[in-house]
């Protein structure tokens, strides 16, 4: 195949999955698997059912795009025909085949025809097979998934797939016998593993490239100034089909090849649904059912329930929007075309077993695996299926292949994760204290019932006042937002705290931390105590110097006084000597 195209059909956004194992628990054959808590799709195991793109709740699977292919093919000239799944009036909002080819051929493409027309020359060769006598039960083949299905699965039943290409496959080999060998072929359907079939060595080379009618709608909105004044013109020259509209619905193959039969009736067995195509194959394995023909259809309701189809509607609407499209587009002539253009082209195909053997573990090393997840005894396994499987031991097997790991067991994760923050909460110094939206203690932990005298089981659920002041706790409710660092006092448990209050929203709960500071409280005040003495001493000192000093003042200014008296005596005498002489 040309354009560029990669091999995985599905892809997981590591970015986007958020370890919930939907995937897991939805897939029909658990082609999942798990590493570093991230979903990865196992090819080998793959039956590209597309369940896993539906239930992701994250949309991290991914199918692969292949629009920038066949935009490339259009932009490189070539000519490209579309061959459009026979389920396409049950999604798109046309009346006739001619408004949906003027609207592909508005995108580019060079002509277009519906698969349907392929699904004509199918049915012809499951008549030519009915009439030789094929011995055994017939499966039919035109449902890729249980084509995949009973390739990897149910081996022992590959010589009872009808040896018969898709009506995708016979539709591509007879445009390409038609227009030319170099032509591109892209088929459009609801059907992701149509992308994978496509690929299959056995066809490789018949189509081109696979669009969904996802990407089909997407592109059709990306284009929608140039599909809005789409002229519908006259009929196209194309092959159209007789009867083989109805093709995606149960028992559309049966009765396009004249073998729908009574519904009732032994010899034909139709089936939809993944589980019920599941069920039935284990059926025939074991030889418990009669009959000569089983069209199985992994989608429930067919193919207009396909995993690609881009509509809200329901199946029911889509299917009553089909019969409509068919009752209204009836042909009265064509199967001869048909039936001439057939002639020459190989519709026969081979089938061959993919499946993968993994060696099976032994019963200790099953018992070793559930073990290392605290099921040490078959009453521990509870067989809830959150992590994907439907039983633990299946579980444990998956694990043993390298699919699983230990800890997806989601019961024994939570008994885990309480069991870490019961010992967390228990073995903090800090008192912890949970109330509810009534001011009912949910939870106490054991520094809480220490420093204030309590046992949980004595107090737990009972009211919060019946132990300690609840008002701060009210406050807290009442105004939805925490409470930090607040002193609080206990005089009759001598015990002072230091408390933080947080409010939980999703519970409208009250987490109260408590931190025991009577210690820090008692040396707090002893150093206050000593602080203030030493201030006083200080100050005594201080007053004593001052006293001393005023007294010292007060000595030095009398003997200032008296030595100055003294010197001015002192002066007058001798100038009184002086005056003598």
């Amino acid at each position: 195949m040309g354009g560029g195209l990669i091999l995985d059909v599905i892809s997981v956004s590591k970015a986007n999955c958020r370890n919930c194992y939907r995937c897991v628990r939805h897939c029909p054959v658990k082609a999942i698997k798990v590493v570093g808590g991230q979903a990865e799709v196992v090819d080998s195991l793959c039956i590209y059912c597309g369940r896993c793109v539906i239930e992701c709740p994250q949309n991290a699977k991914k199918v692969r795009n292949d629009l920038h292919a066949v935009k490339e093919f259009i932009y490189a000239g070539e000519k490209v025909i579309a061959s459009i799944a026979p389920s396409y009036p049950a999604v798109f909002d046309v009346t006739s085949p001619q408004e949906m080819f003027s609207i592909l051929k508005a995108l580019g493409f060079y002509g277009a025809e519906e698969t349907a027309v392929g699904a004509e020359m199918v049915s012809m060769e499951y008549q030519h097979l009915i009439k030789k006598g094929h011995k055994g039960p017939l499966i039919t083949t035109a449902c890729p998934v249980v084509k995949n299905l009973v390739e990897k699965y149910y081996p022992g039943l590959i010589r009872n797939l009808a040896p018969v290409v898709s009506p995708m496959v016979a539709h591509a080999r007879s445009l390409k016998q038609r227009y030319g060998l170099d032509i591109k072929v892209v088929f459009i359907g609801p059907c992701i593993a149509k992308k994978a079939e496509a690929l299959d060595r056995s066809v490789l080379g018949d189509v081109d490239a696979v669009l969904t009618f996802q990407e089909l709608a997407d592109w059709i909105d990306e284009k929608a100034s140039a599909v809005a004044g789409v002229d519908f013109g006259e009929r196209e020259n194309v092959l159209e089909p007789f009867i083989a509209r109805s093709y995606p619905l149960p028992g559309g193959l049966l009765k396009t090849s004249s073998m729908e039969g009574d519904l009732l009736s032994r010899e034909v067995v139709v089936v939809d649904g993944i589980e019920n195509c599941m069920e039935l194959l284990d059926a025939l394995e074991m030889e418990n059912v009669s009959g000569r023909i089983f069209e199985m259809m992994a989608c429930r309701g067919g193919c207009i329930n396909g995993p690609s189809m881009p509509c809200d509607s329901s199946l029911y609407e889509r299917r009553e929007r089909l019969l409509s499209f068919i009752e209204n587009n009836q042909q009265q002539q064509g199967y001869e075309n048909i039936k001439a253009s057939a002639a020459g082209i190989d519709l026969r195909r081979s089938f061959e077993p993919k499946a993968f053997k993994a060696p099976r573990p032994t019963e200790s090393e099953i018992r070793e695996i559930l073990a290392s997840i605290g099921k040490t005894t078959p009453e521990k396994e509870l067989n809830c299926g959150a992590c994907g499987y439907p039983s633990c031991r299946k579980k444990a097997e998956a694990v043993y292949h390298g699919m699983a790991e230990p800890d997806m067991c989601i019961p024994y994760m939570r008994s885990r994760a309480e069991s870490l923050a019961n010992l967390i909460i228990d073995h903090t110094p800090n008192g912890i204290i949970l109330v509810d939206s009534n001011l009912n203690i949910k939870e106490i932990n054991r520094a809480a019932e220490k420093m204030f005298g309590v046992e949980k089981e004595q107090v737990q659920g009972k009211p919060l006042f019946t132990v300690i002041d609840d008002r701060d706790f009210a406050w807290v409710l009442a105004n939805k937002t925490n409470l930090q660092d607040k002193k609080v006092n206990y005089p009759r448990n001598s015990l002072t705290t230091l408390q933080t209050m947080c409010y939980i929203e999703e519970e409208d709960m009250v987490l109260a931390i408590i931190q025991d500071i009577t210690e820090q409280e008692k040396q707090r005040m002893e150093l206050e105590r000593v602080r203030e003495e030493t201030l006083e001493k200080a100050q005594e000192v201080i007053n004593r110097q001052m006293r001393v000093a005023q007294e010292i003042a007060g000595l030095l200014g009398e003997t200032t006084a008296e030595s100055k008296m003294l010197l001015l005596k002192l002066i007058e005498l001798v100038k009184g000597r002086e005056e003598e002489k």
